[in-house]
C-alpha cells in the first residue's frame, strides 16, 4: 500500500496562508490543521476533496502520490566539483575492481596497437585510476596528464603517483596533474591519446565534453570514452539466494532517466550512444569494445569482506534509513518523474538488498557492469566543420 505523505504544509506555504486561515475555509480548528501537517492525524476522507479544491490540486497531489504542478525540478549535482570532492573514498573503494589488468594490456597492444611512447590526457581523471592502470602497459617514455576540477581528488592522485613512481613498470614514464575544469582548460600541447572514464553519464552536455576532448587530441590521435549503460547495470546483478527477476526490476527508473535527459541533458544511455556521437563529430575508425570484467564474489574470493562491503557502498544500499530519510529519497524520485508507488518500490528494493546482505554474511554475487569503450581517431581535417 502506498505511504501517504500529505503536502498540506507545502501547499499552504506556497499559497501564503496561515493554519488559521486554512482551518476557517475548511471548517475545522487550526489545531486540526497542525495535526495533519505533523502527521499526528489524517483528514477525514470527506475533507480531502475540499482541501484539494482549496489548493486547486488533485487528491493524488495532496496526498503526495504525485508531484505538485510547477514544482521546481531539482537537478542532479553530479557535474559539480563539490559533489566529487565528497566522493574520494567512494572512488577509491569502487574503481579498483573495475578492470582486469590483462584486458587493459590487450587494448593497448592489440586493439590500439600502441608500440611507441605516447602522451595521454585523462579528462575528469579523479585520482588518476586510469593512469595507474594504463601507464604500466605503455612504452617507456610515455607521459600521463590527469585533469579534474575536484581539488581533493587531484591531491590524492599526486600522492598515489608519487608512491608508485619508483615501481619497475613506472620507470621512464612521466606524470602530471592539473586541477581545472576540462571545459575551461587551454592545453599548451595536443595529446596522442585523450580518454575519459565514468564522466559522460554525469554531465549535462556529454557531446560538448567529447568535442572538447577532440580539440585536445593530435591529428591521428585517439579519443576514448569509457562508460556504463544504466540498462545493462540494472540487469547485470545476481545475488545468490535472491530472486533474479526481482533484482532486475527497475520500473520507474526509465521515467527518472527520461526526466533528467529532458530537464538537464543528463543521459543515462550515453555509453551506447557515444560511438555515434563521435562519428558525427568527425572522428574516423570509430569502434566499440566491452570491458570484460565480471565481478564474481563469494567467500572463496580474496578480500571477500572488503570487496562485498565496497560493492554495497557503490550501490548506496542502506538498511538503516530513517523514515524521514526514506521519505526524502522518495520525494526526490517523485521530482524526477516517478510515481509514489514506483519510488517506494525502488527504495524498498534497495533496503531489501541491504537487509539480505546484513542477514546473510556469506552471500555471494555476480555483477556485470556492462562498461562500454568507444574510441575513434581524429583526422587532420577535423575542425573545419566540427570544431565549434
Amino acid at each position: 500500500m502506498n505511504h501517504i505523505s500529505l503536502r498540506i504544509a507545502d501547499l499552504r506555504k506556497q499559497a501564503k496562508v496561515t493554519q488559521q486561515e486554512l482551518a476557517d475555509s475548511i471548517g475545522v480548528s487550526f489545531q486540526t490543521v497542525s495535526k495533519w501537517e505533523t502527521g499526528i492525524n489524517m483528514p477525514d476522507i470527506t475533507v480531502l476533496p475540499l482541501l484539494a479544491d482549496y489548493f486547486q490540486v488533485s487528491t493524488d497531489q495532496l496526498l503526495g502520490l504525485k508531484p505538485l504542478d510547477g514544482e521546481t525540478y531539482i537537478p542532479e549535482a553530479t557535474a559539480t566539483k563539490e559533489f566529487w570532492n565528497r566522493k574520494l573514498e567512494y572512488l577509491l573503494r569502487t574503481r579498483k575492481g573495475g578492470w582486469n589488468g590483462d584486458y587493459a594490456q590487450f587494448l593497448v597492444s592489440q586493439v590500439w596497437k600502441i608500440d611507441k611512447p605516447i602522451s595521454v590526457l585523462d579528462c575528469g581523471c579523479g585520482y588518476g585510476f586510469l593512469g595507474l592502470l594504463l601507464l604500466p602497459c605503455l612504452p617507456e617514455g610515455s607521459t600521463y596528464t590527469g585533469i579534474d576540477f575536484a581539488e581533493d581528488l587531484i591531491q590524492k592522485g599526486k600522492t598515489l603517483f608519487e608512491r608508485q613512481k619508483t615501481a619497475a613498470d613506472f620507470k621512464g614514464k612521466i606524470f602530471d596533474f592539473t586541477c581545472q575544469n576540462v571545459f575551461e582548460y587551454a592545453a599548451e600541447n595536443q595529446y596522442d591519446f585523450v580518454v575519459c572514464q565514468g564522466v559522460l553519464r554525469h554531465l549535462d552536455d556529454p557531446a560538448a565534453f567529447i568535442r572538447k576532448m577532440i580539440q585536445f587530441a593530435k591529428p591521428d590521435g585517439y579519443v576514448v570514452c569509457i562508460d556504463a549503460n544504466r540498462e545493462f547495470e540494472c540487469c547485470g546483478l545476481y545475488i545468490d539466494g535472491m530472486n533474479y527477476q526481482q533484482l532486475c526490476r527497475h520500473e520507474g527508473l526509465e521515467k527518472k532517466w527520461q526526466t533528467e535527459l529532458a530537464m538537464q541533458g543528463r543521459d543515462y544511455a550515453v555509453a551506447i550512444r557515444t560511438a555515434h556521437m563521435m562519428q558525427k563529430l568527425g572522428l574516423v575508425d570509430v569502434n566499440v569494445r566491452m570491458n570484460d570484467k565480471v565481478e564474481f564474489v563469494t567467500t572463496q574470493s580474496e578480500n571477500y569482506e572488503e570487496t562485498k562491503n565496497d560493492f554495497v557502498t557503490y550501490n548506496d544500499w542502506s538498511s538503516g534509513l530513517s523514515e524521514e530519510e526514506r521519505e526524502k529519497r522518495i520525494l526526490h524520485l517523485l521530482n524526477h518523474g516517478l510515481s509514489r508507488r514506483e519510488a517506494e518500490d525502488y527504495c524498498d528494493r534497495n533496503i531489501e538488498i541491504a537487509n539480505f546482505f546484513a542477514d546473510h554474511p556469506t552471500a555471494g554475487y555476480t555483477f556485470v557492469k556492462g562498461k562500454m569503450i568507444s574510441y575513434g581517431k581524429k583526422t587532420g581535417k577535423w575542425g573545419i566543420n566540427n570544431e565549434r
